[in-house]
């Protein structure tokens, strides 16, 4: 007889075998999922850090492969390439700290044809006692080069520091500002990814650490926020296009000045649309965190160079050549990054900070040699030496080393 009692039995078991049945389908997609994910090889931004957004493993092998590259490298105790600095700083070594992003970190070619390798061999052969640390991290930008300066590459002991910039940091400058954390009196303490507004997110930690939950955010969730956007017709169109959807977007925000623009495209200094004037608002952030280091250094008496360097589709028309479709750029076509650059130029003029463009030295060698991988866009290894050599040959970055090397032996 199937009585009140019974039904209800019945039903909660029922409903614990969907919850475990669920529970085991999902836990075997995420389990598959890693291991595709493991065999693919994928090419990691970084672990999630709980102070600096992110950083790669501490002390670990990295493998970077695709169809254009097939690259490993180590990182050191600070998840940094390159060896660990010794600490406290040898007598009589010159340490010169570069900061930027994937870049400068070397993503993705060998040790010994990365960018800042091959300054630190040259300028030893010619008798200098350099050392240069790669400061460089995948996705990082002034905000949190800042913050990594301040609370642990200090600790380095520079006497040189060089901030290399692309056109694309103002975004991530925008983008990373929701995840810092503040202290009573204002001050940044942290850049947690795990927060959004000062708040624990717990959808934010599951993306983190499940590839379920970060497919699922990338192909429905952002999906659905792209089509309410562009439309299901602008959306289509972007599919058939094979232009990447928050691409569009960007461009379509562009066009009407959207406020959040900034959140959205990483390229927006040199879209065509963009006027020195629509650009200065966007500029702001990252012009306000420049400053910041600046005076972080200028308190230690550790002078800073600004250096800024191209993407490939302002460099040439056969310069990342087909990767740039993605992104909403034109095959076979150059870019003008003026308006980026007359504003970079104006700022570093103000606040009195050398400033490097490595711009002409990439336009020169371009009409020649490909600096840049095709789908990818990163730097070859010939567009590394070229920022090597770039550096070398700039007066400033001279003048400043020939200074801090002249100090160290008064000192000594």
């Amino acid at each position: 007889m199937n009585t009140p009692t019974t039904v209800l039995r019945r039903s909660c078991a029922r409903a614990c075998l969907v919850a475990v049945s669920v529970a085991l389908s999902l836990g075997l997609v995420e389990v598959g999922m890693r291991l595709r994910h493991f065999k693919q090889l994928t090419i990691p931004a970084g672990i999630e850090h709980p102070h600096f957004h992110h950083r790669l493993s501490p002390n670990s092998d990295q493998h970077f492969a695709s169809d254009e590259f097939d690259v490993w490298t180590r990182t050191n105790r600070y998840g940094l390439r390159g060896p660990d600095p010794v600490l406290p700083k040898p007598p009589g070594v010159i340490r010169v700290l570069m900061l930027g992003d994937s870049f400068i970190f070397g993503f993705p070619v060998r040790d010994e044809e990365t960018f800042c390798w091959l300054v630190e061999r040259q300028l030893r052969a010619e008798g200098y006692p350099v050392e240069v640390i790669n400061g460089g991290v995948s996705g990082y930008s002034p905000t949190l080069e800042y913050l990594s300066l301040r609370d642990e590459f200090l600790s380095f002991e520079p006497d040189l520091v060089v901030l290399w910039m692309d056109l694309g940091d103002v975004q991530e400058d925008h983008w990373f500002q929701k995840n810092l954390l503040y202290d009573t009196a204002g001050r940044i303490v942290r850049c947690d990814p795990r927060y959004i507004h000062g708040r624990f997110d717990r959808w934010e930690w599951l993306k983190t650490h499940s590839l379920l939950a970060n497919y699922l955010d990338r192909k429905v969730v952002r999906t659905f926020t792209h089509i309410r956007t562009l439309g299901l017709v602008g959306y289509t169109r972007t599919v058939l296009r094979r232009e990447r959807a928050k691409a569009a977007v960007a461009k379509l925000k562009s066009v009407t000045q959207a406020p959040d623009l900034a959140d959205y495209d990483r390229f927006l200094l040199i879209r065509p649309s963009m006027t020195p004037e629509q650009i200065r608002p966007y500029w702001e952030l990252t012009g306000r965190y420049l400053v910041m280091i600046r005076e972080l250094l200028a308190e230690r008496r550790i002078p800073l160079i600004l250096g800024v360097y191209p993407y490939g589709m302002v460099v040439g028309p056969d310069q990342w050549a087909t990767g740039r479709v993605f992104w909403g750029f034109e095959p076979g076509k150059t870019y003008d990054a003026a308006p980026a650059l007359a504003l970079l130029t104006e700022f570093t003029r103000d606040q009195q900070i050398p400033f490097t463009n490595a711009f002409d030295s990439f336009r020169v060698a371009a009409k020649t040699t490909k600096l840049f991988y095709d789908e990818d866009g990163h730097f070859t290894p010939a567009g590394q030496q070229v920022l090597a050599e770039h550096l070398l040959h700039d007066p400033l970055f001279r003048a400043s080393l020939s200074r801090r090397v002249a100090q160290a032996r008064r000192r000594d």
